[in-house]
């Protein structure tokens, strides 16, 4: 699966469980600014969670990272051969489908915002009981976007004016505008998922909620207010803005009517916290191990019902840079084609590293038999299992132009098959003393410096 969508699988369980919880444990209380709080930390968890690096928590304390690799390494071959079989690319299909969506919704967006910017363009200032807002004139419900509430008086009876523009004043102060924005960003994203829709309205309607409760502690009259609810009718013109009488007035007056609910109640935001982190983090660990578990699979195949032989060629197929590979009780050592040659040590710090790189190594040749006759000499060990030789003595006089041009190198030496070359750090890379192999070298470190003059014998006089 491509990363992408796994991200979204992550981000998406993580906004359902936030909702579940929300809607089964939270929504019939009356503490809406905690409800609130709790709203927003669905829109910003779920999202940056799976950003996170837990792996090494669940590789360390969760049982089901155990499960999952044995379960994977039982069928990564079969996996593996599918992935070798050539075709489409299905996955391309959800994930075009994806940013589809986004450019729609996104669109959708810009629209929207042209739209507000065009009735901002056409209204006017106007005050009313101290309370600033932008007289607009056309017939369209009252709603607040940022600092501004937008109203038209000439569709209200004055005696509702100040319920409406209180209620408009509570959304600026309180800044809901950044929450429906969020709100907003995040259905942008996750269109294709219904929760968010349903998260979308909820949040909007707990910001109504916490809106009349502050309206009605202000002073206005609760029968007044109500029935100017009543009376106002329309929802808001864009979905981004908070409007009067949006969304359920049947709930919103309930909600208002409703018996506070006691300090007792509160200790279940206490009890499901913990609960959905836990949640949480539990879907992001089986994620992230079923994802770092399929990234070993091509890695891994070759060390399944494989020949020695064969688990070399496979990684050489896999690494075509790759020239051959050499052993010794110490050392790793990689020969690559460009002729630089790159040495790893020989413990699981050092595997790990070379395998991060290269993919899943090989097994090493079996070390050399030992001979039947005491007497008889030793074999010669395997080539694999020796490490290069090393280079001559420095035999090449640098000029001050190559050291310009190379500062990191310390010396050159060339012999008939090889051109070495040796930084200041130890490490020795090497080219081979032909056309080709002269080629790179020049390539990378300019233009190489003449060979030593041949040593002349004394003749006889």
């Amino acid at each position: 699966m491509p990363a992408l969508l796994l991200y979204l699988l992550q981000v998406n369980v993580g906004l359902a469980l936030f909702y579940a919880t929300y809607r089964l444990v939270l929504r019939q209380t009356t503490f809406h600014h905690l409800n609130r709080l709790f709203l927003l930390a669905g829109l910003v968890m779920p999202p940056l969670l799976p950003l996170i690096d837990l792996t090494r928590f669940f590789k360390k304390e969760q049982q089901i990272y155990q499960t999952l690799q044995s379960f994977s390494k039982t069928w990564q071959m079969p996996q593996a051969l599918a992935a070798e079989t050539p075709g489409f690319d299905f996955w391309l299909v959800p994930v075009g489908l994806f940013w589809l969506g986004v450019g729609v919704m996104a669109v959708r967006l810009v629209v929207q915002m042209a739209s507000l910017y065009n009735i901002h363009r056409k209204s006017g200032y106007g005050m009313y009981e101290g309370i600033r807002y932008r007289q607009i004139e056309a017939e369209l419900a009252p709603f607040s976007f940022g600092k501004a509430i937008y109203f038209n008086p000439g569709q209200h009876p004055p005696k509702d004016w100040l319920p409406i523009l209180e209620h408009e004043h509570t959304h600026v102060r309180q800044w809901h505008t950044l929450d429906i924005l969020l709100m907003e960003l995040s259905t942008l994203f996750n269109w294709f998922n219904p929760v968010v829709w349903l998260l979308r309205q909820d949040l909007k309607q707990n910001l109504e909620f916490l809106t009349d409760h502050q309206t009605l502690q202000a002073g206005i009259d609760r029968k007044q207010y109500q029935f100017s609810l009543l009376q106002t009718t329309g929802a808001a013109p864009l979905s981004f803005t908070s409007s009067f009488s949006y969304p359920s007035l049947k709930h919103r007056i309930m909600m208002m009517n409703k018996t506070p609910s006691g300090k007792a109640q509160k200790f279940r935001f206490v009890a499901v916290v913990p609960l959905l982190l836990s949640g949480l983090l539990a879907c992001h660990g089986i994620a992230g191990s079923s994802a770092e578990l399929g990234e070993m699979l091509p890695q891994e195949q070759v060390s399944i019902g494989q020949e020695p032989q064969d688990q070399y060629g496979t990684f050489m197929e896999r690494n075509p840079m790759v020239k051959d590979l050499r052993w010794s009780n110490e050392t790793v050592f990689v020969n690559l084609k460009s002729g630089k040659t790159e040495q790893y040590a020989n413990t699981p710090e050092g595997i790990a590293a070379l395998e991060k790189k290269y993919g899943t190594l090989p097994a090493p040749p079996p070390p050399p038999p030992v001979p039947a006759d005491p007497a008889a000499p030793p074999l010669a060990p395997d080539a694999a299992l020796a490490p290069p030789p090393p280079p001559p003595p420095f035999n090449v006089d640098v000029t001050k132009d190559f050291r310009q041009r190379n500062p990191k190198v310390q010396g050159l030496s060339i012999s008939d098959e090889s051109i070495y070359v040796v930084d200041k750090s130890g490490e020795v890379e090497s080219f081979d003393n032909t056309p080709s192999g002269r080629a790179a070298f020049e390539k990378k470190y300019g233009k190489l410096p003449p060979p030593p003059p041949p040593v002349q014998t004394k003749k006889d006089k």
